[in-house]
């Protein structure tokens, strides 16, 4: 059986060389198990790319994949699926958050249950960090709450086994703006789940910032629900019913012989709708922007155009 394991890295050199040598370790306990490495480097502007060419020509295992510029996480899961045909596709991150023994222990774990074809790993505890954590929680309360139909597990990430009929699956949506975990918890696939306990990274800082991940959060709402569009729709009939009231309101005041006191009221209501309109085409522009993109039909990536190694600079050279 083959395993073909996908590791995006971007401005990671401080934890390359580390983090592969001990997934190298834990993978190798799979008995009879065929183990290729696909590490997909994201535009890196440190000496990634270079490390992880050096380690690719030490060790025919290992592939390493160039993206021209940085191109996202989830992008770059997308070209590691796409280079991949094992029976079996592992993906992790390659800071060491996602302990390679846990690796180990999602595959084994897949491969005893043949009527399973994902197996997720869960995320335990708060060990993440108060602002990953906060983040983290409030993505999974507005996913099940916009995506009713496609409860989202929280804790779950991008640290998963799947089989190679879902690596097929996946393929056939060329979604440019993609979240995977929602489209993954979309097909309803047969899933079982390991929890793990977060551990530290082995080097460097943290790239997904507080906007990638809100950019991450935003693809999967709206890609997979129509909740906010449904929203707009309630927004306008709560408009239209202030201004049936305010005009019933005018109308009264007619009637009665009453002068209606200034434009402040006429102002503020006018305000209001405007803001409603605007807000409605705002979330409108989000759904075009995305077909947009579609309709397109641009490269979800971009390979480098050389398809060559990079040359290793002197200082890659003595890297241990």
């Amino acid at each position: 059986m083959t395993l073909d394991v996908i590791v995006p890295m971007y401005n990671e050199e401080a934890c390359a060389r580390p983090f592969v040598d001990g997934l190298l370790t834990s993978l190798a306990a799979l008995e009879g198990m065929e183990i290729r490495l696909l590490l997909v480097d994201d535009g890196s502007s440190d000496r990634t790319g270079a490390l992880l060419d050096r380690m690719a020509a030490d060790d025919p295992r290992i592939r390493a994949i160039h993206l021209w510029g940085n191109h996202g996480h989830q992008r770059a899961l997308a070209a590691g699926l796409d280079h991949c045909d094992g029976d079996l596709v592992l993906m992790l991150d390659g800071d060491g958050q996602h302990p390679p023994e846990v690796a180990a222990d999602l595959v084994r774990t897949l491969c005893g249950r043949p009527d399973a074809y994902v197996c997720q790993g869960i995320r335990r505890g708060t060990q993440a960090g108060r602002i990953k954590n906060l983040t983290s929680g409030l993505f999974y309360r507005l996913a099940n709450l916009l995506l009713s139909d496609t409860p989202i597990q929280p804790g779950s990430s991008d640290f998963r086994a799947i089989r190679s009929p879902v690596v097929g699956l996946l393929r056939r949506f060329p979604d440019r703006h993609r979240n995977l975990r929602i489209l993954l918890a979309s097909l309803r696939l047969p899933t079982i789940q390991v929890e793990y306990d977060v551990a530290p990274r082995l080097g460097g800082s943290s790239k997904y910032g507080l906007r990638k991940m809100m950019a991450l959060a935003a693809d999967g709402w709206f890609a997979f629900s129509w909740a906010p569009l449904r929203a707009s729709l309630l927004l306008m009939a709560g408009c239209l019913g202030l201004l049936v009231i305010y005009l019933g309101y005018v109308s009264a005041m007619f009637v009665w012989g009453r002068t209606v006191p200034g434009w402040t009221s006429l102002i503020a209501l006018t305000s209001f709708l405007f803001a409603a309109v605007f807000a409605v085409l705002a979330i409108l522009s989000e759904y075009v922007a995305r077909i947009y993109a579609d309709v397109r039909g641009h490269p979800v990536y971009r390979l480098r155009p050389d398809g060559g190694p990079y040359r290793l600079a002197a200082s890659a050279e003595e890297t241990p």
